[in-house]
């Protein structure tokens, strides 16, 4: 399953799902990086996935997690 973690309005303004605070802080910040990125660059390009890249160097690392346990996220606390 796909959740939002993270988004970023066409205000820029920025939010984010309180269900992170139960993640590693590797996670947590690599979606802080990632909703940043959009106010420099809107749309998952690759110049958006390199300037995330860039400053999160866990970002795979924190994408694999995601997956894997972000469902746990999800679960009562």
């Amino acid at each position: 399953n796909r959740y939002r973690w993270g988004s970023c309005t066409v205000n820029n303004n920025i939010n984010f799902n309180w269900r992170l605070i139960k993640a590693p802080m590797f996670v947590i910040d690599y979606i802080i990086v990632h909703e940043l990125a959009h106010l420099i660059e809107t749309n998952h390009t690759p110049k958006f996935r390199n300037i995330v890249r860039a400053q999160s160097p866990t970002m795979e690392k924190a994408k694999a997690w995601l997956k894997e346990n972000g469902q746990l996220l999800e679960e009562a606390i």
